[in-house]
């Protein structure tokens, strides 16, 4: 196959159906983990004795032990509302999780009816107000405090939370302790990796299914049956010009494009300015059966100052060192189809590893063209032992997650002088520390059945 270093004119040639798109530069790397609000309004309305929200500020952000309180005392058709904002917008296939508590009343027990929940894309509603029941609601070990999950259907940046008094109600208060989401499946086509920038299933539309960044094409875009995910994107023309568009990506950021095709197809990443060059990849150059289907990943990985160094993957084996680009922002995507197909074209704006890479190609019943010496290497590297303690810091409930065996095993708990403060059989993955150990830092020490030994600094705070 052959790489090219050109310029952005140079890309006008064959066929087209283009596309723009990409990215939004507010878009950060905890794109793959929790989003936490980071702002909150509040109000009281109705007749409401020594209503109150105290502390709303506690709600917010990643810490996830402290609370805001909505209290209703008396109250005769009365409700408080939280609002919760999140930094951005949320793209779509997120799962929203609330913790919530009480002072004294198991939150399974919590009268039905007295919360609900709204999401919002701005100050305009996604009229998706529901009451808070037991569909939604899940209790913790500890039975005062639980959570509130679900998946909005919109997208959104802000979650009301209302509690309603009723005709007559005494001594109501609910606790908010954080709110986030997190990604979620996105396709039933494949198991692709959580939380991509965009993606394209080309099921008879160039629309995006995460940001509504829909792809434009510069002729009609055709469509046929695929082989193994509902249709993709065809062409047999060679007459048509891209077009592009100034969407950004954030300049510290990677980006990995992972993509089902035949030969005569051409994705790549490109500087609008042309100030500097783009890297280019053509399967019509890879000397493989012009018929087979293969799965494609190419990682643009930024080294800083522009400039980008680039890598091509045919089913899970590189197949070109692309070399460095120098590309100054801002950024496009372009896709050329020339008597080719294109399908499940994927975006992520991290690279994605060797592990992530076989899992989208096999996923797709690709065959993998790795050898079985390098298969069996990453498949011990997948199945070294993991032990994980959270949250971190705790307010005492933590919860032990990995891959270790824990049936039998003895958890220890050590304070900073080397003191032994805490001894007890592993009978659940959640437990609660004493609450006589004071706030501080200790080291947890977990050892197996058979001896094995693994441990964790944890932080108490209380």
């Amino acid at each position: 196959m052959k790489n090219y270093l050109l310029t952005g004119h140079c890309f006008i040639k064959t066929v087209l159906f283009s596309l723009l798109a990409l990215l939004i530069s507010s878009l950060s790397f905890a794109q793959l983990d929790k989003i936490y609000v980071n702002s909150q309004v509040n109000q009281i309305s109705g007749i409401c004795l020594l209503c109150s929200v105290q502390n709303p500020e506690k709600a917010l952000d990643h810490y996830e032990g402290d609370y805001a309180s909505l209290t209703i005392p008396i109250g005769v058709l009365a409700r408080i509302e939280q609002t919760l904002i999140f930094p951005e917008l949320a793209s779509n296939f997120r799962k929203v999780t609330i913790g919530i508590g009480t002072a004294n009343t198991p939150v399974k027990q919590l009268p039905l009816g007295k919360i609900s929940i709204e999401t919002f894309n701005g100050s305009a509603s996604n009229n998706d107000a529901r009451i808070v029941d037991t569909t939604i609601l899940k209790a913790d070990s500890d039975p005062k405090t639980g959570t509130i999950e679900f998946n909005p259907t919109k997208r959104f940046d802000r979650i009301k939370i209302t509690l309603h008094s009723g005709l007559l109600h005494l001594g109501d208060e609910l606790r908010i302790y954080y709110a986030q989401h997190s990604p979620i499946p996105f396709t039933t086509c494949g198991t692709p990796p959580l939380g991509p920038l965009l993606y394209y299933p080309f099921d008879g539309d160039l629309k995006d299914k995460i940001r509504g960044l829909d792809l434009i094409s510069t002729i009609p875009a055709s469509f046929s049956n695929s082989p193994t995910c509902g249709q993709n994107l065809t062409a047999n023309h060679l007459d048509s010009l891209y077009i592009e568009n100034n969407l950004p990506l954030a300049p510290e950021r990677s980006l990995t494009i992972s993509f089902l095709g035949r030969t005569d197809s051409l994705i790549s990443i490109r500087s609008i300015s042309d100030q500097g060059k783009s890297a280019l990849f053509t399967p019509e150059e890879d000397s493989i059966n012009s018929s087979q289907l293969n799965h494609y990943v190419i990682a643009y990985t930024n080294g800083g100052d522009h400039y980008f160094s680039v890598e091509v993957y045919r089913n899970g084996k590189m197949i070109n060192d692309g070399g460095v680009a120098k590309m100054p922002p801002p950024y496009s995507l372009l896709l050329t189809v020339a008597k080719g197909s294109v399908d499940e074209l994927i975006i992520y704006d991290r690279i994605l590893n060797a592990e992530e890479r076989n899992q989208l190609a096999t996923s797709y019943n690709i065959p993998l063209e790795i050898p079985s010496f390098v298969m069996e290497a990453q498949k011990v590297k997948s199945d070294l032992e993991i032990f994980t303690v959270s949250p971190n810091p705790t307010t005492g409930q933590i919860t032990l997650g990995g891959n270790i065996l824990l049936q039998d095993a003895t958890i220890t708990l050590r304070n900073a002088f080397g003191r032994e403060v805490f001894l007890a059989k592993v009978r659940s993955k959640t437990f609660e520390l004493p609450s006589t150990l004071p706030g501080g830092v200790y080291m947890l020490t977990l050892q197996t059945k058979d001896k094995k030994v693994y441990s964790r600094k944890i932080i108490l705070t209380r």
